[in-house]
């Protein structure tokens, strides 16, 4: 489909003219100028009053079709300046002249690229998606008609048939669809009550085929338990308790390595916390207040064991649990209604107080850039300057500018505010740094170093300490009005007697 373009002449009269995508404006205006006896020189082009270049072609103008055009008189006469040309050839090479914008292409090429203009047997010149092709057409075309009228351009001399032009160069090429997809298409399409239940970001989907197969793997095992019951009928009852009983983890090691991942809002059911008496205590040291311990993870890492890839297999149990926690996470946050500002404020309070009255205490461990990790028990209401001070204590050089931070982000923390505003409770990781990023070396007192704790100490030892320290609080005796400071008021009938 050609694009059309309508001219307003000097004289008042409208020409309407044809035009290709790579025509340019200066051809435009040649073509208005040579039907009305005016010379192009003296004139220019505008649009809404702007003044648009004339060695654009249509294509990069930006100027819609059907458009209108005027002729507008320049100060002074257009005259031809030099043009630096530079012609890219097929090895990368290239070569540069300067020309003026009345020479013909094959004039340009055959003083920078003669040799090669020989040796090709159909040679194209390519300029802005323009293909001069052959040297009857170059001879014909010029600078000044590709729309190369000053400056500087860059022109690539190639040898290609008329059949390669029409391929369009560097486009990818999408590999051909695979038979097994369609064939899953067909299933689907037959089939569409079997659609995918996604869980958000569980990273896989749980079809109804895998429900199904889940339920005739559990009804299989329970069949095997009761014939195995049926052949042992002598078996002991302590071993079938031990069985039924689900395997407990053998100390409380919290949340994972970082920020607290108790949920911040939502109803916080009380947990009891049973710490199991291990047969081989292991080591810990306490080096000071807030039974402060330090230990290395290094020697953390050095303690992992290698575990066989069937630990990583899934089981039907561990399917289950995640069926249910996709079906919890659907149900929850569909059905949650909105909250206004207030009501969330009022929810967020309700969940610090449950975490008050839940955990006492809290354990923050901080880790320094020698990966060493200091720790330390705290309560909900302290304040990051109690930790600061607590970190103090232990450095070599304490009056070092110093500040505490959590990633990922990296968050420096404000000193004012308090670990529950901070969602530290129950534990958290922070890391420490001086303000000196450049230091190198250890920041801990070498006499604390000496007294590390093992990792599996120091987190036995959180656990019995918080055990410990939510007992004492639990055993206080709670003051009643007769056991008061205020004395009891005598009856009236006292006073009589």
């Amino acid at each position: 489909m050609e694009s059309r373009v309508t001219v307003l002449t000097p004289n008042g009269r409208r020409q309407i003219i044809k035009v290709s995508p790579n025509t340019t404006l200066l051809k435009i205006l040649e073509d208005v100028c040579s039907k009305h006896n005016f010379d192009s020189e003296e004139f220019t082009l505008t649009h809404h009053n702007k003044e648009v270049s004339l060695s654009q072609p249509f294509r990069f103008s930006g100027l819609p079709n059907n458009c209108q055009l005027e002729m507008a008189q320049t100060d002074r006469k257009r005259s031809t300046a030099e043009v630096e040309i530079c012609v890219q050839l097929e090895d990368g090479s290239r070569k540069q002249g300067s020309f003026q914008s009345t020479d013909n292409l094959l004039d340009v090429m055959k003083q920078l690229a003669n040799e090669e203009l020989c040796k090709y047997e159909s040679p194209v010149v390519v300029y802005m998606r323009q293909d001069v092709m052959g040297q009857e057409n170059m001879n014909a075309t010029t600078l000044k008609s590709l729309g190369i009228l000053e400056g500087r351009a860059l022109l690539r001399l190639a040898n290609k048939k008329i059949e390669e032009l029409k391929t369009q160069a560097m486009v990818y090429a999408p590999p051909a669809p695979k038979l097994e997809k369609k064939t899953d298409e067909k299933d689907n399409e037959k089939n569409p009550k079997s659609n995918k239940i996604t869980g958000g970001s569980g990273g896989f989907a749980i079809t109804k085929d895998l429900v199904q197969s889940l339920k005739k793997a559990a009804a299989t095992t329970e069949d095997k338990k009761s014939t195995e019951n049926e052949d042992q009928p002598s078996r002991s009852p302590s071993t079938e308790e031990q069985n039924k009983e689900a395997v407990k983890p053998k100390y409380d090691w919290g949340d994972a390595p970082g920020r607290s991942m108790q949920a911040s809002k939502g109803n916080i059911e009380p947990e009891k916390e049973e710490i199991v008496e291990p047969e081989i205590e292991p080591e810990y040291h306490i080096i000071g207040e807030r039974h402060a311990l330090i230990y290395s993870l290094d020697a953390a890492q050095s303690q992992i064991e290698d575990l066989p890839d069937s630990f990583y297999d899934l089981t039907v149990n561990d399917l289950k649990l995640v069926l249910r926690d996709l079906r919890k996470i659907a149900s929850g946050d569909e059905d949650a209604p909105l909250l206004t500002e207030k009501l969330r404020e009022i929810e967020n309070s309700n969940t610090m107080l449950k975490k008050i009255s839940q955990y006492k205490n809290c354990v923050i461990r901080i880790q320094f850039p020698d990966r060493h990790v200091l720790q330390g028990m705290f309560k909900p209401i302290d304040k990051v300057d109690d930790i600061m001070q607590f970190v103090k204590a232990f450095l070599k050089q304490p009056e070092q500018p110093c500040y505490l931070f959590t990633i990922p982000p990296k968050n420096k923390l404000d000193l004012d505010k308090t670990l529950l505003e901070l969602d530290f409770v129950p534990n958290a990781l922070v890391h420490f740094s001086p303000e000196d990023e450049t230091f190198n070396g250890t920041l801990v007192e070498d006499a604390f170093l000496k007294q590390l704790s093992s990792p599996e100490g120091a987190f036995y030892a959180a656990s019995k300490f918080r055990n410990q320290l939510k007992n004492t609080s639990e055993e206080r005796p709670q003051l009643s009005p007769s056991t008061g400071a205020i004395p009891k008021r005598p009856r009236s009938d006292q006073i009589k007697n």
